[in-house]
């Protein structure tokens, strides 16, 4: 087992360029993590990262307490670990810690291109399924056994994205017709800004607080083991830029909270699926 300070000297010496800890927004979504920072397991013992070479993109499981790479595998092409909200909120490991997926950048919504993503059995590190989706897609959220992977299509860009949230069957490769909305509401099509993330502790629900321009932040809730979704809005009267202040929290008894800075500033009841004021 090598650290991933000796596999970085390993890379320079062969003339390979290894990217360090960072973040790469994209002009549609959040982007992805390449280096050090990457992604936990659920138990916390190991983290995923990516490395970027010329040519390819090398995948490493790290003991996050030694820093020894346990094992590592090369990606042909670019990948990164997705970035699933703007504070850096990384996803892709799937709650029962056996699926890896990693995410390429698509092309500018509304030009042509493709995105991939390949998922990854985290045991070996070999790859289970490359996924080539024409259009921009940025990755979202995956079902706690790894069976289905839930993604962002991008449909216009700017400072009110339109997007749909979308399943993708990992099984079988499936790409499913109908996007995931909220029944209760007419709209497909999504706008805002995705600013932090929040998992259930069992990773059924992944809850993502959105800000809005013109209407107030709304907490989207999805369910990825029925393909549910709802989106709660936040008795909230703030700025855009306010907005992507705040954060989330779940409580000791289950409800989520909304925080700005130390203050709970509202909390969404998922039973009643409404929100209320901290």
């Amino acid at each position: 087992m090598k650290s991933i300070a000796a596999i970085a000297a390993a890379l320079a010496v062969a003339g390979v360029v290894a990217i360090g800890a960072r973040a790469d927004g994209s002009p549609y979504a959040p982007g992805l993590v390449y280096g050090a920072s990457g992604v936990k397991a659920p138990n916390g013992a190991v983290r995923y990262v990516t490395l970027s070479t010329p040519r390819s993109t090398i995948v490493a499981a790290i003991r996050v307490r030694s820093g020894l790479v346990v094992r590592s595998r090369i990606l042909r092409g670019f990948y990164g670990v997705p970035l699933v909200a703007f504070d850096n909120s990384t996803g892709g490991v799937s709650a029962d810690g056996r699926t890896l997926v990693v995410a390429s950048y698509g092309p500018y919504p509304g030009t042509t291109g493709t995105t991939s993503f390949v998922s990854l059995n985290t045991k070996t590190l070999t790859k289970l399924r490359k996924i080539n989706l024409p259009g921009s897609w940025a990755f979202d959220a995956i079902s706690p056994d790894g069976s289905r992977m839930y993604l962002i299509e991008y449909l216009a860009a700017g400072q009110s994205p339109h997007y749909r949230v979308r399943s993708f069957d990992l099984s079988t490769g499936k790409l499913d017709p109908d996007a995931v909305v909220d029944r209760r509401e007419d709209e497909v099509l999504m706008r805002g800004q995705p600013v932090t993330r929040r998992m259930s502790q069992n990773g059924r629900w992944a809850y993502t607080l959105y800000a809005r321009r013109s209407n107030p932040p709304f907490v989207h809730a999805l369910d990825t083991v029925e393909r549910e979704a709802y989106c709660i809005d936040l008795p909230l009267h703030l700025k855009q830029l306010e907005q992507m202040g705040l954060r989330l929290r779940l409580g000791r008894d289950g409800a989520l909270q909304v925080r700005n800075g130390q203050a709970t500033v509202a909390v969404v009841d998922m039973e009643k699926l409404e929100a209320r004021t901290g």
